[in-house]
């Protein structure tokens, strides 16, 4: 029984130095920062101009409290409507926005 409970003993030991030892190794792995060419920013920039003017030219209604961000061709709707139909409407005209690839659809309805 005490050769038992000495192989159970360093076998815990064993186990602790081993996470000891892996800790830094996986507390090292960061994602690297997702990172865009001018290029990029520019075309991003004009995509999320875009989405503003077909906003503005909405015949239906205006949508002066949302703002658009555009990355990698990903668009981010934020701010605030006033009906669930405006938002989904926010999302359809952004979707339909030349060289956009996703819509994220992060609007608010005011309640």
């Amino acid at each position: 029984r005490g050769d038992q409970m000495k192989t159970i003993r360093r076998t815990i030991a064993a186990g602790f130095a081993a996470i000891l030892l892996l800790s830094p190794a996986l507390t090292s792995c960061q994602k690297e920062p997702v990172e865009r060419t001018t290029v990029e920013q520019q075309e991003d920039e004009k995509l999320a101009e875009t989405v503003k003017a077909s906003f503005a030219s909405s015949a239906s209604f205006k949508f002066p409290d949302v703002q658009v961000a555009a990355f990698k061709g990903t668009v981010q709707l934020s701010g605030f409507v006033i009906s669930d139909d405006q938002r989904e409407a926010a999302q359809e005209i952004a979707r339909n926005v030349a060289g956009v690839k996703d819509v994220e659809n992060k609007i608010s309805v005011k309640r």
